[in-house]
């Protein structure tokens, strides 16, 4: 198995790319988390700096690994998407469903293994950085040093490993239980994962909403307050993405009434992409939902925190850090969304091809392309401030008695835009790149 899955590194070495730099930006971030709770179980640490070291990694590494694992199975869904024509070929020789998983499953353990390396020095010096900005808060003893050890951060290394052969076996369900020779299979096997993937998605946002609710038993001073937004933000951006389908359904029928055939060909041709193969943007409802979900409810709960606490409280001086997890949380999300953009709109280079030979200009299939992204993009925004904002009422309402301090706009406007401008600036790149490749001639 491992024999033929390095011989088929060479026919997609592009997905094999994009699930390798996801998997070094994610092993990256897990690992600095390990290496600060390294550092707070080391025998030189003081008693007093111990436990903030233990906890905030702890907490804050679940979030990671949580994000990291749902970008590594979207990111695999993604790509096995471009390799549906090699996966009907290995179940028309023979191959089972069970054997095309365990392949998937092999491949991206090994580009994850390859990916081990840098993602471990890049986790240790993260850690560094992170270090130096609790110190700097006087969170900790200045005399208190950097010691993750080796134990750990290996650890963190090993998680993500499984992680991502997990993310594999998961995210190559759909693809291999697909019939090699039926036509409307593909559609019954879509309709059999929707349902399980709409029961995950539910338990999700009831998570997120039961996380977010129980803040309403916890004094206003608690530290468990954030603990428990944080969280539930994750969840409710997660189950908000893993509805990316539903939601662009509901997009699209906002399309098909606003896009009317006389406001040009660019607008029609999204709107017929859109309700003829919602799929193609998925990856950016997906990803964006992510990026956005996640940055406005911790954006907005630390701007609450910073109006309505004192100067000295433990919650307040955590600010800095905060901003520096959510920057990183959202680097790692705008790199996959990236990756999966370009894999996506690479895969495309046929229908592009066939839109030139139909008389379709070179701008009138980018702005067909951007018009399908703009679209995908708004409605991850939207969707992604609506959770954040659910889950950061209940915590304005706890810090400040109303629930208006949740609706300052600052935080889903910067989240959105970064989101927005992410996407757009991907898909003018990568997509001209494409359609001028693709052109006849």
């Amino acid at each position: 198995m491992v024999s033929l899955a390095l011989r088929l590194f060479r026919h997609h070495r592009g997905s094999a790319v994009a699930t390798g730099l996801v998997a070094v930006t994610g092993m990256a971030l897990v690992v600095a988390m390990a290496a600060l709770l390294g550092t707070g179980l080391a025998g030189g640490t003081a008693a007093a700096d111990r436990a903030f070291l233990v906890q905030f990694p702890l907490i804050m590494g679940g979030w990671v690994v949580a994000i990291v694992l749902f970008a590594m199975v979207s990111t695999i869904g993604v790509t096995l998407g471009g390799r549906a024509a090699e996966i009907r070929a290995l179940r028309l020789t023979g191959a089972e469903p069970r054997q095309v998983r365990v392949l998937v499953s092999v491949e991206t353990l090994l580009v994850a293994l390859v990916a081990a390396v840098p993602g471990l020095g890049a986790g240790y010096l993260l850690g560094a950085l992170l270090m130096r900005a609790v110190r700097a808060t006087g969170l900790i003893a200045p005399v208190t040093v950097y010691a993750p050890g080796p134990v750990l951060p290996l650890g963190a290394v090993v998680v993500v490993l499984a992680a991502a052969a997990l993310a594999a076996w998961l995210g190559s369900r759909a693809p291999a239980g697909a019939s090699p020779v039926a036509a409307a299979e593909p559609a019954a096997v879509a309709r059999r994962s929707g349902r399980g993937r709409r029961v995950s998605a539910a338990v999700l946002l009831v998570a997120g909403a039961g996380s977010a609710s129980a803040v309403f038993a916890l004094p206003a001073d608690s530290i468990a307050t954030t603990a428990m937004t944080g969280p539930a933000t994750v969840l409710t951006a997660i189950g908000l993405a893993v509805l990316a389908p539903e939601l662009l359904a509901a997009a699209n029928a906002v399309v098909r009434l606003a896009a009317p055939r006389s406001r040009g060909a660019g607008t029609y041709l999204a709107a017929v992409n859109l309700a003829a193969a919602p799929e193609r943007t998925r990856p950016v409802v997906t990803f964006l939902t992510l990026l956005v979900g996640v940055s406005a409810g911790t954006l907005a709960m630390q701007g609450i925190e910073n109006r309505h606490t004192a100067a000295d409280s433990v919650a307040r001086v955590l600010a800095s850090i905060n901003y520096f997890v959510v920057v990183l949380i959202a680097l790692f999300m705008a790199i996959a969304l990236a990756n999966n953009l370009i894999a996506a709109l690479g895969r495309r280079r046929t229908e592009f091809a066939v839109l030139a030979l139909l008389g379709s200009t070179g701008r009138q299939t980018r702005g067909m392309v951007l018009r399908e992204t703009a679209v995908a993009a708004l409605t991850a925004v939207f969707a992604a401030g609506a959770g954040a904002l659910v889950c950061v009422v209940p915590f304005a309402v706890v810090k400040t008695g109303s629930a208006a301090a949740a609706f300052a706009a600052g935080p889903f406007l910067l989240s959105g835009a970064l989101g927005l401008v992410v996407a757009l600036v991907v898909t003018a790149v990568a997509g001209g790149r494409t359609i001028r490749a693709a052109a006849p001639g």
